[in-house]
């Protein structure tokens, strides 16, 4: 038993030995390195390279503001992308006002004439008529002159007749009536002034006569005459008026 122990033990010692002598040919062991407690470990950084994705930048718009400094940029204003909500249309507001009054369109004047003037023919200078101051009385002014041609002619051509009342030299009343031409021809050259007119003239008058002058005009109307004293349009003259004439009006009380 103790011969079979030593034959493995030399066996085991040359192993060792063919090893060992395999290993120090080629390779020299180097102690592992002792270090000290206090050193301060080796600390490796590896860097690590990142490439960023590129990145679009819009840039925003700027204005310089009046007075601000050259070469100072002011801040920029993002300009909001969103489009904001119409406005709600308001309804129409209703009108408070009135209606204007319609006008009339003025009249043209009527082309300028030259027809000449007239003679009085009827009643004489200074002839007496009546009237009363409490009411008309009987008599009437029958006026006649000589028309500005012996047949008829334009319709827009005739006479105004003016008439003015006259105590002393104190104005009491006047009046103006129109009557066409064409119609003074056809009632045998003459208009009758009414008792209502001749009161109307006088009455006003505390004294007991008045003075009642009269005078007879061509005239030219863009309307028309109504021969009931009036004419519509624009009127204008065709030539100087006629020769003044008196009647004396005689105020009864009664």
């Amino acid at each position: 038993m103790k011969v079979k122990n030593l034959t493995w033990l030399v066996w085991l010692g040359a192993l060792a030995w063919a090893l060992s002598a395999c290993g120090s040919g080629n390779t020299t062991v180097t102690p592992p390195p002792t270090r000290n407690a206090t050193q301060t470990p080796w600390i490796i950084y590896v860097p690590v390279t990142t490439t960023p994705e590129p990145a679009t930048v819009t840039p925003f718009p700027t204005v310089d503001s009046p007075g601000s400094n050259p070469g100072v940029r002011p801040t920029a204003t993002r300009t909001p992308t969103r489009a904001s909500a119409p406005a709600a249309a308001k309804p129409a507001a209703t009108a408070t006002r009135p209606p204007a009054a319609a006008t009339t369109a003025p009249t043209a004047a009527p082309v300028a004439c030259n027809l000449g003037s007239v003679t009085l023919v009827f009643p004489d200078n200074n002839a007496p008529r009546k009237t009363k101051r409490s009411a008309p009385a009987s008599d009437t002014f029958d006026l006649r002159w000589t028309p500005y041609q012996p047949g008829e002619g334009d319709a827009q051509v005739g006479y105004r007749i003016d008439l003015e009342s006259k105590s002393g030299s104190k104005v009491i009343n006047s009046d103006s009536v129109f009557v066409s031409h064409n119609w003074f021809i056809q009632n045998n050259q003459r208009f009758i002034y009414d008792a209502q007119r001749i009161h109307n003239l006088a009455a006003p008058s505390s004294n007991d006569e008045v003075s009642v002058t009269w005078k007879v005009t061509v005239v030219k109307t863009t309307g028309s005459f109504d021969n009931q004293s009036r004419a519509s349009g624009n009127v204008i003259p065709c030539g100087a008026a006629s020769e003044l004439r008196v009647i004396r009006v005689e105020i009864l009380d009664q």
